[in-house]
């Protein structure tokens, strides 16, 4: 009685084992990132960037936005990074709300 049973357990873990979806975790998967942001940043010398673009991220770096820019975020901690170097972050006030500013990224080569 008690081989009826292992068996019949053994069969049925084999087969959860043969029908259970393979995993499959791609970059993208992950929610907090890194992921590619170039989209959300506009150079800081180009005039679109006080007009059009005043709602992205601005960054100062040799590179502008011709290089992926990598960002990610975790409870209200983040970063981001150029060419393998990690932006540094200013908030430049933008209104009269201390929650009202647009963000300055640089890059630090050093």
């Amino acid at each position: 009685m008690l081989k009826k049973v292992l068996a019949g357990v053994a069969l049925a873990i084999g087969g959860a084992v043969l029908l259970a979806p393979t995993a499959s975790a791609a970059p993208d998967d992950n929610p907090f990132g890194p992921k590619d942001s170039t989209a959300n940043f506009v150079s800081a010398f180009d005039p679109a960037a006080y007009g059009a673009g005043s709602a992205t991220s601005l960054i100062v770096s040799p590179f502008g936005t011709s290089r992926q820019i990598d960002c990610w975020s975790f409870h209200a901690r983040g970063s981001c990074s150029q060419n393998g170097r990690v932006l540094t972050e200013i908030r430049v006030p933008a209104g009269s709300s201390e929650w009202d500013y647009r963000t300055l990224y640089v890059y630090n080569p050093f």
